[in-house]
This record gives structure tokens, C-alpha cells and sequence, in this order.
């Protein structure tokens, strides 16, 4: 619309010009070389036009000639161009289908097509992968630092190659350079708290934690959780460097930040008992029972009471198995705590509630070991004590920190595993099961294990009753039971400890007795006194 706007304006103004010549006529006088020219004004007009257009034709055929050899060139180039992109394309598919061979072949004729472009690095670098010549990988991805568009992809390609050859010090500094060019990239952040806190940078990984739970990189739950191992971690520093107050500072945090993180409850109450605050060690372990019961948690109880005497000890576990009744270590707690009084009785009833109805059977090694204590307490038999304990060094294994990455099992709980440093992977939980032999070793001493055990004859090897011991009056029963918090799921794995609910026994049996240990769980209420 607005061209034939413009083309009638300029018509109507050539019109305009011409019916004014009309009426206004004249000539012009040209002398040139001795000639005399008089046309019309009109005529002289009409030959400037003409010469004004053949002088711009001429121009442009000129100008045509002159831009031959460039046209052509530029024609060349693109040609080039597309084939260079085109072995481009087909590289990066030899790539993807890990045809090193055909990779590299396409790498370098795009190479020698495209002369260096960023892409034809990158495609170099992954052939040279593909080959196995890291050197040369290397040197591609070196030469993309060089150039600013390609920095930053060849700073995660040297940080893959150091990650893939465990040199985790290059590693952070090639992602510490990638941070500080895109501080945003959720990748980048989180590779920075991996490497920052396996490194021993715990205030470096905890910025990071911070910006990845900023950038959406990681879930606010999962962040809370990991800041607890890094604070946790930070109060184990602080322990071993003298600084009491500070350890006992940041195991608080760290217990208040995760109250399911079992590792942050023990320290909490072991450096509380160090210091003798002993009302806050115990209230860490009541709150911590119903969760994630243990053996340690329940040394650090009795410790936190060091002036009871052993009656008084059996109160204090009785009001504590209430929180988390059917677990195995409720069962374990009690049963000792009845040893140290004297109690002997309620120490087999105990114990063979482990084996009778939460189907621990073999008995497990901290069980043969409390029956070996009981069998050298109570009837001074170092024979049958000797017997148990050699049971203990075969019998299945109780509940340690054991890595979900590797396997290990480890004494302590540390942020990252001693064996393959992964953080954040020591889980309490059962170990895996060693191997048939164990089963071979539960079948000499089991009748004395059940002997005072409810129904004990009819599961008694054989199918004779074993010989009863004199029974003994069970104890008052606790006070009003708490009912007992589900474990979380998140943080466990199938089969472990931590992974059962504590009304389903919470892990009291090996992984391939789960459903027979739950049924005989759920029908079990401990004794109570009228």
C-alpha cells in the first residue's frame, strides 16, 4: 500500500512537471567546438535522463565484472560450509552411537571443512574419548578454554575427565572456575558441594547447599537432611580439635535439623554425658528411640544415669522400651539391664522373645552374647558360655553403619564412607547376610535360649520340649506406651532396620524372614502386671 502511494505521488509530480514545461517553453544555446545548439528545454531534459540511466547501467555491469571472483568465493565457502556441517552432524551420530572410528573420521573432515569452529573441538575432544586418548581429549578441551563461547563446555569436559580418574582437587578447581562463569547452572552447584565437602571444605559445601536449594537443584527436604551431615561432620571436626563447647553446639544443630539422623542423636547425647548433662542426653535418646533404637543409643541411656543402681536401671529401660515395645532392641535393652540386677528370668524371657516370636532365628551376635553373660552369671557354666560366644563369632550380624554404595561396614558413622568416600551413604541398618554357614551354627544351644519363652516346646529342635528353668515373676509392667513413630522411608533401604515401621518389629529380622517376623510381631504385647 504504501509503494503505490509513493508511485502515484511521484507520477503525479513527473505529470506536473511536464504540463509546466508545456506551458512555460524556452530553449538553451550550447557552443562546443564551433557548433551552436539551440533545442528546447523539454528535449535537453528527456537527454539528461537518458544519460543519467545509461551511465547507472554501465555501473552496474561494471561493478557485475569487479564482483565475479567474489560471488564465486563466497559460493565455494558456502559449500564448504554445508559439507562441513553436514560431517558435523554426522560425527556427533557416530558419537551418540559410540562408533569411535567413524567418529573421528567425521571429526576430521569436519575439522578440515569448518576450520576450528567450537563445535568441531568439542566433536575432536569426544572422538578422542571414544578412543581412549585422554591426552588428546585434553588437549581439545584445553584449546576451548581459549576461546569465551567454548569455555565453559571445555571446563565440564576437564571436570568430567578428572572425576573419571579420581583427582577430585582438579576437579574443584575446574568447577569452581565453571561457577564462577555460571553460578546458576544447577549442575555446576551441585559437582561444588560434592567436591567441596569431600575435600574437607564443609564451609564451602554448605554455601553451595544453600544456592542449590535457591536454584531449585535440589529439594528443601533432602537439603535439610545433607546440611545435618555437614554440621554433623563440622562437630566431629570440633570434637577432635578440643573444641568441646562447639562440637556439642553443632551436634545440637544438627539433631534439631534432622531428628531422624541417628548419627546426630549419639553424638548429642555423648558429648551431653561427657559434659554431665545428663537430663539432656536422656531426653535425646527417649526422643530418638521410637525412631531409630540402638544398641549405642542404649549405653548412652544407662551412662546417662551413672549413680542408679541396676533396680533402678530396670525402670528407667522399662520406661524406655515403652516408647518402641516390639523392637529387637527394646527386647536387648531390658534384657541386659535384668542382667545387671540379677534378674534372670526376665533376661530369658527377653531373649527369647527375639527367637520365638520376632523369628530371630539364629540368634543374632549381640544375643549370644548376652547369653553367654547370662549362662556364666547365673549358673557359673564356662563351658556353656564359651559355647555361646563361639556361636557370637558366627552367628549373623547385628545392625552397624553399613554404605549403600559400597557395601563396607563401618565402627563409626563419618560423613563420607572409608572406603569409597561417597557422602553422605552410612546407613544403620543390617548388613548383608553373610552366607548359608550361619544357619549351620544355630542349632546347638537353641532350647536353652527358649527355654522360658511362652509355647517354647513346640518350636523346639526335634520336637521334644526342652528342659524348663524355674520361672520367674515378670517384672511390673511400663507405664502407658507411646506408640511408636514410624520410621521414614526415604533415608532407608529395603531390608534394613531403619526401613520397617517400629509396630512391625522395625528390622528385627534377617532381609528374607520380613513378612513371618511382622506376623509374629503384631501379635505380641509384652507381659503387664495386675
Amino acid at each position: 500500500m504504501r509503494r503505490a502511494i509513493v508511485f502515484a505521488v511521484l507520477a503525479a509530480a513527473a505529470v506536473f512537471a511536464a504540463y509546466w514545461m508545456a506551458q512555460h517553453p524556452g530553449q538553451v544555446t550550447i557552443e562546443w567546438l564551433g557548433y551552436r545548439l539551440e533545442p528546447p528545454i523539454g528535449l535537453l531534459v528527456l537527454a539528461a535522463l537518458v544519460l543519467a540511466v545509461a551511465v547507472a547501467l554501465l555501473y552496474r555491469v561494471i561493478r557485475a565484472i569487479l564482483g565475479t571472483p567474489r560471488r564465486i568465493g563466497s559460493a565455494m565457502a558456502a559449500s564448504r560450509r554445508k559439507r562441513g556441517y553436514k560431517a558435523l552432524s554426522q560425527g556427533m551420530v557416530a558419537v551418540a552411537a559410540g562408533d569411535a572410528q567413524e567418529a573421528a573420521r567425521w571429526s576430521r573432515r569436519a575439522d578440515d571443512l569448518l576450520e576450528d569452529p567450537p563445535l568441531t573441538l568439542l566433536l575432536s575432544a569426544q572422538a578422542a574419548q571414544l578412543n581412549g586418548d585422554e591426552k588428546a581429549a585434553e588437549k581439545y578441551f584445553n584449546a576451548m578454554l581459549e576461546k569465551p563461547e567454548t569455555r565453559f563446555l571445555g571446563l565440564r569436559g576437564l571436570l568430567m575427565q578428572a572425576l573419571r580418574e579420581g583427582d577430585h582437587p582438579r576437579a574443584l578447581g575446574h568447577v569452581r572456575q565453571a561457577h564462577a562463569l555460571r553460578p546458576k547452572t544447577p549442575w555446576v552447584v551441585t559437582n561444588l558441594f560434592e567436591l567441596s565437602q569431600r575435600s574437607g571444605d564443609l564451609e564451602g559445601a554448605a554455601a553451595a547447599l544453600k544456592q542449590a536449594v535457591k536454584i531449585k537443584a535440589m529439594g528443601r527436604a533432602e537439603a535439610d537432611h545433607k546440611g545435618a551431615v555437614i554440621t554433623l561432620a563440622k562437630a566431629e571436626r570440633a570434637r577432635a580439635a578440643g573444641r568441646d563447647d562447639e562440637a556439642l553446639a553443632e551436634a545440637r544443630l544438627a539433631d534439631r535439623s534432622d531428628p531422624d539422623f541417628l548419627a546426630a542423636a549419639l553424638l548429642h547425647a555423648r558429648l551431653a554425658v561427657e559434659r554431665k548433662a545428663y537430663r539432656e542426653a536422656a531426653k535425646v535418646v527417649e526422643r530418638s528411640w521410637p525412631r531409630t533404637p540402638s544398641a549405642e543409643l542404649s549405653a548412652l541411656y544407662r551412662a546417662a544415669a551413672p549413680e542408679a543402681k541396676p533396680m533402678e536401671q530396670v525402670k528407667r529401660f522399662a520406661k524406655l522400651a515403652a516408647r518402641n515395645p516390639e523392637h529387637r532392641e527394646s527386647h536387648l535393652a531390658l534384657a541386659e539391664a535384668n542382667l545387671e540386677a540379677g534378674l534372670w528370668g526376665e533376661v530369658r524371657r527377653h531373649l527369647g522373645h527375639l527367637v520365638t516370636l520376632v523369628g530371630e532365628d539364629p540368634p543374632r551376635a549381640q544375643v549370644c552374647r548376652l547369653m553367654a553373660r547370662l549362662e556364666e552369671a547365673e549358673r557359673n557354666d564356662a563351658a556353656a558360655a564359651r559355647r555361646w560366644l563361639e556361636r557370637a563369632a558366627a552367628a549373623p550380624p547385628d545392625p552397624a553403619w553399613v554404605c549403600q554404595s559400597c557395601g563396607a561396614v563401618a565402627t563409626r558413622w563419618s560423613a563420607n564412607c572409608g572406603s569409597c568416600q561417597s557422602f553422605d551413604s552410612l546407613d544403620w541398618r543390617l548388613p548383608r547376610r553373610v552366607g548359608a554357614q550361619l544357619s549351620a551354627a544355630a542349632a546347638g544351644d537353641l532350647p536353652l535360649l527358649i527355654a522360658a519363652a511362652p509355647g517354647a516346646a513346640s518350636q523346639a529342635p526335634g520336637g521334644s520340649a526342652p528342659p524348663r528353668l524355674p520361672a520367674v515373676a515378670p517384672l511390673p509392667g511400663p507405664p502407658d506406651r507411646v506408640k511408636p513413630v514410624a520410621e521414614k522411608t526415604s533415608r532407608a533401604e529395603p531390608g534394613s532396620d531403619a526401613a520397617r515401621p517400629s509396630a512391625q518389629g522395625n528390622g528385627t529380622g534377617a532381609d528374607d524372614d520380613d513378612d513371618s517376623e511382622a506376623a509374629a510381631v503384631e501379635g505380641y504385647m509384652p507381659p503387664r502386671s495386675s
